[in-house]
């Protein structure tokens, strides 16, 4: 940048001042408040269910013990217990942080098939109900699922999908590219024409995950319910 060689807060500042100047971005806007402390709410729901499966795994390897302290085992029961309680408790408030346009919203995903109330409750909250996304694919690459080729000279491959953030709803959508690739037409037409052209099953899992996207992209924008046979009645009514 301009032959700079010095790194300093003032000569960042001064970088990030040019590169607004040249490019002129758009003013962020933030989350409102509902949806930032329904995404509170949620990321503590995701911290209790772990720290659940943690103890659940742990209390199942001390029961492999020939010489169980009764104390333990039941110390690790009453924390399980008690973590379940507290997973009800948020859970039931979640509903109550929702307005209607939010609820509208959600259910608009939740159409999709293969995205259920957890996923859509994750992609509401992570992107404002995608207000700050022009295209599908500015949310495909937001969430790190776009594929990414790399060129230099007569060297050129492909590494793999663009890692960027949302490592968690990551994790989600392609839990739920395994329900999609089943039920949902236009991911199980992708997935097997992916696999009839020799990709491997993890590749073709991925790019049923940016088509699940796109589609809830497309829903919410246009305001209707996904349709599996939506571009035959188009063609219909043409």
């Amino acid at each position: 940048m301009k032959n700079i060689i010095t790194k300093t807060d003032a000569e960042d500042a001064k970088a990030i001042r040019l590169y607004g100047e040249l490019f002129r971005p758009e003013s962020y806007v933030p989350k409102s408040i509902e949806i930032e402390h329904l995404d509170q709410e949620i990321k503590l729901l995701n911290d209790l269910e772990e720290e659940k499966r943690r103890y659940a795994v742990k209390l199942k390897a001390l029961r492999f013990n020939p010489y169980l302290n009764p104390d333990t085992e039941k110390h690790y029961e009453r924390r399980l217990k008690q973590l379940e309680k507290e997973i009800k408790e948020v859970e039931l408030r979640l509903p109550k942080l929702q307005d209607e346009e939010f609820k509208k919203v959600k259910d608009l995903i939740q159409s999709v098939s293969g995205i259920g109330e957890k996923t859509s409750l994750q992609l509401m909250t992570a992107t404002s109900g995608f207000k700050n996304f022009d295209s599908a694919k500015c949310l495909v690459k937001y969430f790190g699922l776009a594929p990414r080729i790399y060129q230099s000279g007569k060297k050129s491959y492909s590494p793999g999908k663009c890692r960027t953030s949302k490592t968690h709803i990551r994790s989600l959508l392609y839990v739920c590219s395994w329900t999609a690739m089943k039920h949902n037409v236009h991911c199980r037409e992708l997935y097997q024409r992916l696999l009839a052209k020799g990709k491997p099953k993890k590749l073709a899992l991925i790019a049923v995950c940016n088509k699940l996207l796109r589609i809830c992209f497309g829903v919410v924008k246009n305001k209707t319910a996904y349709q599996p046979d939506y571009q035959k009645n188009l063609k219909i009514l043409t």
